[in-house]
């Protein structure tokens, strides 16, 4: 007995690759919230920083160059968390386009996104620890 190689235009095929184009933009739409509260923190600690200045010095110790960096940081990491979300999006689409689709293992941005957010935590602990 032979064996017949599946259709890739039959229905449970091209029902698979619906669930999995639905995936990818359920995925894509994860990253986009994930740049968005990266980016509205980074913001809102930056605007907490102009509003210290405003209190004309009584905060001993304070530098709003600490708020600006901290800020900018996050802002450009919700950033990159964006692009980087597009391209794995675009990549897994072009990859279910292909007729001959099969799952192949890729570099985990959110492995990469989790290593940075770490790095800017702990740069803010110590930071927030040394008194800089």
């Amino acid at each position: 007995m032979t064996h017949v190689p599946d259709d890739p235009t039959s229905l449970p095929n091209e029902l698979a690759r619906e669930r999995s184009r639905e995936a990818a933009d359920r995925t894509l739409l994860a990253w986009i919230r994930t740049s968005l509260a990266l980016i509205s923190f980074g913001f809102g600690i930056e605007r907490v920083g102009q509003a210290a200045l405003g209190l004309d010095g009584r905060l001993v110790g304070f530098l709003p160059l600490k708020t600006r960096v901290a800020g900018a940081v996050l802002v450009s990491l919700g950033i990159v968390a964006t692009l980087a979300g597009m391209w794995e999006h675009r990549h897994v689409l072009r990859a279910i386009a292909r007729q001959d689709y099969r799952y192949a293992e890729r570099p985990a941005i959110a492995r990469g996104m989790a290593l940075a957010l770490v790095a800017v935590g702990g740069a803010a602990l110590v930071t927030i620890l040394l008194g800089f």
